[in-house]
């Protein structure tokens, strides 16, 4: 029997209203927390709130990140690209795509949608969004790919600014065979290939959060690949 591929139409509704909900959820958690951080007295709680509000609405987006229509046959929802503005000797930024951004991504022309995001850290400012919309004046680059035609139009959207250490976790190397044994590693910045001059997509973030003098961690997945429930692989819409 031929293994069924895509998904019907009624499965991509579902799909996208159950992913909205999701982020709707976790952007008004992160909102009602900075409220409330700003609004009473800073404490523990507060700060462990608040680092919990933003973990939870990382995984959130993260989990939505999808495949844009103009993608191309071996890409990944998540991958290292740079935004306009960024050089080849700057490392690339963590990218992926939405197809509706959640309500913390505001733009002039309503809710924001087919959106591309790369997280940035900034040492001194914390961690933020990157972001442009796909319905604005595109160009393509270089490679053939589409992006802003200015880097003024790129969109910034600060996450936290307690967060003051960003690590990268991989899990073996590359040029690790399948019977390899293979071992966690982590560093603090993206890994280059030496050989093919070509960064690696970490499997796991490791943010860490400072507030007085008290230090905390949390670890984000970075879900490379997506599976269906039936055990294939989605494909782009």
């Amino acid at each position: 029997m031929k293994a069924r591929k895509g998904f019907s139409m009624v499965e991509v509704l579902l799909a996208l209203t159950i992913g909205g909900l999701v982020l709707t959820t976790a952007t008004s958690l992160l909102i009602t927390i900075s409220r409330a951080w700003a609004e009473r007295p800073a404490t523990r709680d507060a700060f462990d709130a608040h680092i919990n509000g933003v973990a939870h609405f990382l995984t959130a987006v993260l989990e939505e990140a999808s495949l844009p229509a103009s993608s191309r046959s071996g890409d990944q929802p998540i991958d290292l690209q740079r935004p306009i503005g960024y050089s080849e000797s700057e490392d690339p930024l963590i990218h992926f795509y939405l197809r509706e951004g959640p309500p913390l991504l505001v733009w002039p022309n309503g809710p924001a949608a087919r959106v591309h995001c790369f997280f940035q850290f900034v040492e001194g400012e914390g961690l933020s969004i990157l972001w442009y919309s796909e319905l604005q004046e595109l160009e393509k680059n270089d490679e053939g790919n589409m992006e802003l035609e200015d880097e003024d139009e790129l969109f910034k959207t600060s996450i936290s600014s307690f967060c003051t250490e960003v690590f990268y976790c991989y899990y073996g190397d590359d040029n690790e065979g399948d019977d390899d044994l293979k071992e966690w590693e982590i560093v603090d910045d993206l890994e280059e290939d030496i050989r093919s001059g070509k960064y690696r997509t970490p499997d796991f973030m490791k943010l860490v959060f400072s507030w007085e003098d008290e230090d905390l961690e949390r670890t984000i997945t970075l879900p490379i690949r997506r599976i269906s429930p039936t055990g294939i692989e989605e494909e782009p819409f």
